[in-house]
């Protein structure tokens, strides 16, 4: 770009580069907005998978841990990196090779996006381990 060529870019006053930027700008600002929001929502989810995972292991090696205690600890490890509002419920069943447990974790989250009605977004983990003999 020359320096004649700014020069005269400087010094036009139409405002035709301000009307563009100000039609273009909100429907940036809530696109960028939407991006986060869904990207946060993915990183909470994700989250509380490996939360899930972690606690299923101490399940396999603890089989007396209530589900409180469960839902507990996976609150506690997503307190520092996500959304701890996670609901985890505990089921064990018979398999072929032993007891199998079965952690399932509801979370809720509701996706705000500037000028859009919220809407909320259900999402189900499941983790399964296995019991040790006579658990």
């Amino acid at each position: 770009m020359s320096v004649e060529r700014v020069r005269l870019w400087v010094s036009d006053r139409s405002g035709a580069t301000a009307a563009e930027f100000a039609m273009v700008l909100p429907l940036f600002a809530v696109m960028v907005a939407g991006i986060f929001e869904f990207g946060w929502t993915q990183h909470c989810l994700s989250s509380t998978r490996y939360a899930m995972e972690n606690t299923a292991r101490e399940l396999m090696l603890n089989p007396k841990l209530t589900e409180n205690e469960l839902e507990t600890r996976v609150r506690a490890q997503l307190e520092d990196t996500a959304d701890p509002a996670v609901d985890i419920t505990l089921a064990i069943a018979d398999g072929p090779a032993g007891k199998i447990a079965t952690l399932t974790g509801v979370y809720v989250r509701e996706i705000g996006i500037p000028m859009l009605p919220a809407f909320p977004m259900t999402h189900r983990v499941t983790v399964e381990t296995a019991l040790p003999a006579g658990a």
